[in-house]
């Protein structure tokens, strides 16, 4: 019984660690502009 629940412990929290990274992923989409004082000129 006690493996049963660590197993289903162990399922959601990996699914839970696959939507939180999958969600993150489309962040790198957006680049924000560097500002005129960072740039080398």
């Amino acid at each position: 019984m006690k493996a049963k629940i660590l197993m289903a412990v162990s399922a959601l929290a990996t699914l839970f660690a696959a939507f939180a990274a999958s969600s993150a992923c489309f962040w790198w989409i957006y680049q924000p502009e560097e500002p005129a004082s960072l740039q080398d000129k």
